[in-house]
């Protein structure tokens, strides 16, 4: 019935679906590049973005000195399975770069898009070590992204779209990573009526793209949240089918980008469904779905004016929802003092857009050469008002900026789990039969079951109150 349906697509949101092939789209020539190990194909921007709808704490300077810690580079849940949340301008774990080394050489005579390629690591992890699955999802995803994006999104036109309030981003939890509201009782009743719901879709992408290209710094901060609003909607009023379309959609576009879905005000009776299926998923899956009853739960993960009234927060009911209405640190959970003042704007335009893509791995290349950002002409004044040293290879930089300057201080090495298996692609150990698709009504008294949402310690606490 109908609330089988919405909590089948709730369960299932996290999971990544495969493409399907649009074979009547053809590949532009090799450009004769090479990005993160990969032949390169031409790329041009995806979004079209006039600078006064690019909102000015885009990126909170606290982001370009984040150091992830251990269990946020990649998380370790309590049944020994593992799964890495950052993959970019960092070492990769010996066995998952030799598993890209084998990607990189069966791909020979493929060229993808750089942005494409930069997700090697992703798609394997994906894929669960499956070289054959990672390349297929690979190719699909640029056939989606040369369709999708023949010309780039253009703003003006998605801005009246945007101004309804039903998706926008909102705050960031103390891991800095961004939120992206999505309210369901604001789609317009026309939308409803005229099956309108591509226009949706096309939201959802928009500001995965924008996520892409001004939230997030390399090796810092690459994953983002989602929070569904379900308030005064009935089971039957919940847009099962387009909600399917988004989540399968950025599940294998943008594959290991959703770190969690937070769901506040579900119908009651949709709560009990949800709780049984839960039950019967693996704790990796269960872990990224957090069915919010109490707000304070939300505030185990957000600075109060990281999120709005209605949600418990102190942020101000938003009018305007584009440019964002992103409000600047600190975000630390158990700050109270609202936002900063003393914050440096448009932090976003350190880095070139090369620079928010980032990189793979390479042993061709040194550790500075992996780890470096790629700034911009603007980023040596912008680094200097946000007291932040200024590293030898930023434009314009000289002698007395680049002084005792450390790029990205050396990690410490991801914790390894215990073996519960044959681990023979070079990737996270999982229990068996964890990629196995969901149905409500399937039970397994043997996979483990999570103790809390929250069941990783995956979030350290920023600094900057």
């Amino acid at each position: 019935d109908e609330a089988q349906k919405v909590c089948r697509c709730i369960v299932q949101m996290n999971k990544a679906s495969t493409a399907s092939s649009l074979d009547t789209t053809a590949f532009p020539p090799p450009d004769g590049g090479e990005a993160n190990g990969f032949a390169t194909i031409p790329e041009g921007p995806s979004i079209d973005v006039e600078d006064k709808y690019v909102a000015e704490f885009s990126l909170p300077q606290e982001a370009l000195s984040f150091q992830p810690t251990e269990d946020v580079l990649i998380c370790k849940f309590k049944n020994g399975d593992t799964e890495r949340k950052i993959y970019n301008n960092v070492k990769l774990r010996d066995a998952e770069f030799d598993n890209l080394q084998k990607l990189r050489k069966e791909a020979a005579g493929k060229a993808f898009l750089p942005s494409i390629s930069v997700m090697g690591a992703r798609y394997l992890n994906q894929s669960r070590g499956d070289r054959e699955k990672a390349l297929k999802a690979m190719l699909d995803s640029q056939k989606w992204k040369l369709n999708y994006f023949s010309s780039p999104m253009n703003t003006a036109k998605l801005a009246e779209d945007l101004s309804t309030g039903m998706t926008y981003f909102i705050g960031r939890d103390r891991c800095l990573r961004p939120t992206l509201m999505f309210r369901g009782n604001r789609i317009p009743a026309q939308w409803h009526k005229d099956k309108q719901y591509d226009r949706m879709t096309d939201m959802f992408i928009f500001c995965m793209e924008y996520f892409l290209r001004y939230m997030i710094v390399p090796g810092r901060v690459e994953g983002m949240n989602i929070l569904v609003d379900l308030k005064g909607l009935s089971i039957g009023q919940i847009p099962v089918t387009p909600l399917e379309k988004v989540y399968k959609t950025v599940g294998a576009h943008y594959c290991g980008r959703t770190f969690k879905f937070y769901v506040v005000n579900m119908p009651w009776t949709l709560r009990v469904l949800v709780g049984v299926a839960k039950g019967i998923i693996s704790e990796r899956q269960a872990m990224k779905i957090a069915i919010i009853s109490n707000s304070d739960e939300l505030f185990e993960e957000f600075a109060p004016h990281q999120l709005e009234q209605d949600l418990g927060g102190t942020h101000p009911p938003v009018k305007t929802f584009f440019p964002f209405p992103l409000a600047q640190g600190p975000f630390d959970s158990g700050h109270t003092g609202g936002p900063s003042p003393e914050r440096v704007p448009n932090v976003h335009r350190v880095l070139t857009a090369l620079g928010s893509r980032g990189r793979l791995w390479e042993t061709s290349k040194s550790p500075e050469d992996n780890t470096k950002l790629e700034y911009s002409e603007e980023a040596k004044e912008i680094l200097k008002k946000c007291g932040l040293p200024v590293p030898a290879h930023c434009p314009g930089a000289d002698a007395d900026d680049t002084a005792a300057v450390v790029e990205n201080p050396p990690q410490a090495e991801a914790p390894k789990p215990e073996p519960m298996q044959e681990n023979t692609n070079g990737i996270e150990i999982s229990p068996e039969g964890d990629d196995k698709p969901v149905d409500v009504v399937e039970t397994d008294d043997k996979v483990v079951k999570p103790k809390s949402f929250f069941s990783c310690a995956c979030c350290s606490r920023t600094s900057g109150k």
